[in-house]
């Protein structure tokens, strides 16, 4: 069997580790050839394929920049107070045509947002798909995430401007985009796959393909990077205080925007609330990300920025001199960040939301705080820190047990042979 895994890029995001991952592994796998096709290649992978558009005639290029120039007209006619990425794919930065040349039995899209095939062409994909869910933008509108602070169940039925949402103003993008892919793919044999639970339930209740076939699949992560290492020699080696317990958080790049979905906003206050604790003195913050100014102005901890790290290995360590890692989103699917630090024995502090709970269950692996409860957060992190010997063991097991690379590979050859056998 060959499998044609579609990406936006190699390198970069959760998608593109999640993608190449997969590729890595199927390639193990006696009987089955991976490859990875993207429109930005950075890996020096001879199976990672760019399948980006080559040539353009001149009628093509003034029809491509019509309509960049509609979408930009339709973006500035919008108004939401929803901050998730909002795509709407009119045009392709890939080539469908080199898609349907390939010779793979089973097409796997995974993050295709941003232009990478529009919703025109995925219809005119000729072989099975496969399309695994990273967010919830396969099934939705033209929002990657729905407005969950605003409880938005529009996904459900069929967007009008009877459910439109007060906050919107404009130009509907999400009723638009949502109306070309019931044209053109809600009857198109598509199985999708989720890294989560909550993903999953958001595909079979939505409007556009309730009645398509779904499966959990977990995220990969390699286990032989991801593991408990000596936190005395980190501390050494890093020079962190060995008398202090560390809290550990990653700032993305959204971290000092404080409505972002990372929930900066949220992660402040709580951290506010842990500078009352009787405890505070005894507490040190570890940040891995590019975190300015503008946010560590605002908390009175002591604290250690590690920047941007490139390196799974020294992420891996990071995660093993934590007490606690504090996950604030306000949304997620199956977070990487969660997942690396339960491999790391470190356990989560976060929001009850999304995919997290498939991750962490409440005082197990760490504490699921109310949504969003900036002191509940506070007490969570307090909890893990008094409790980490036990949490630790539990998230070993955890791990081990329910996100296990040669299950996930598994489920998901089982995938593609469903696929096939439609």
């Amino acid at each position: 069997m060959k499998i044609l895994i579609v990406n936006h890029s190699d390198n970069g995001g959760g998608a593109a580790i999640g993608a190449v991952r997969l590729l890595t592994e199927l390639n193990k796998i006696p009987n089955i050839t991976c490859y990875l096709a993207v429109v930005e290649k950075t890996l020096e992978n001879p199976f990672v394929l760019d399948f980006s558009k080559t040539k353009t005639t001149f009628s093509k290029k003034i029809i491509t920049k019509f309509k960049q120039k509609y979408i930009t007209f339709l973006h500035k006619k919008f108004e939401t107070s929803n901050p998730i990425l909002h795509s709407l794919n009119f045009r392709s930065q890939m080539d469908v045509n080199k898609i349907n040349e390939f010779d793979a039995d089973v097409v796997n899209l995974h993050w295709i947002g941003s232009s990478v095939l529009s919703i025109e062409d995925i219809a005119k994909i000729t072989k099975p798909i496969v399309w695994t869910m990273h967010d919830s933008w396969p099934v939705l509108g033209a929002e990657h995430h729905m407005n969950i602070l605003e409880n938005d169940t529009r996904y459900m039925q069929k967007y009008s401007y009877k459910n439109k949402p007060k906050t919107s103003k404009g130009f509907d993008l999400c009723k638009i985009v949502q109306h070309r892919k019931i044209k053109y793919l809600q009857n198109k044999n598509i199985i999708f796959t989720a890294p989560s639970t909550w993903q999953l339930s958001i595909q079979q209740n939505s409007f556009i393909f309730k009645n398509h076939k779904g499966f959990v699949v977990p995220n990969l992560l390699d286990k032989k990077t991801f593991f408990p290492k000596n936190s005395t020699q980190i501390k050494e080696l890093l020079n962190l205080p060995k008398n202090k317990k560390i809290i550990g958080f990653g700032a993305a790049y959204e971290i000092n925007n404080l409505n972002s979905i990372k929930g900066g906003f949220f992660l402040i206050n709580a951290l506010k609330e842990l500078e009352k604790s009787k405890h505070a003195k005894d507490y040190f913050l570890v940040v891995f990300g590019p975190a300015g100014e503008n946010f560590f102005s605002k908390i009175n901890f002591p604290h250690f920025a590690t920047g941007f790290i490139y390196s799974q290995e020294i992420l891996s360590c990071i995660y093993s001199v934590l007490d606690v890692f504090v996950c604030p989103s306000v949304l997620e699917n199956l977070p990487y960040t969660c997942l690396e630090s339960i491999f790391c024995g470190t356990p989560v502090t976060a929001f009850n939301v999304g995919g997290i709970p498939d991750i962490v269950e409440h005082k197990k692996q760490g504490f699921l705080a109310t949504p969003y409860n900036a002191q509940e957060l506070s007490t969570g992190i307090e909890f893990c820190i008094q409790n980490k010997e036990e949490l630790s063991k539990n998230c070993i097991k955890k791990a081990r047990k329910k996100f296990d690379t040669k299950q996930t590979i598994t489920k998901m050859i089982n995938v593609y042979e469903e696929a096939l056998s439609q």
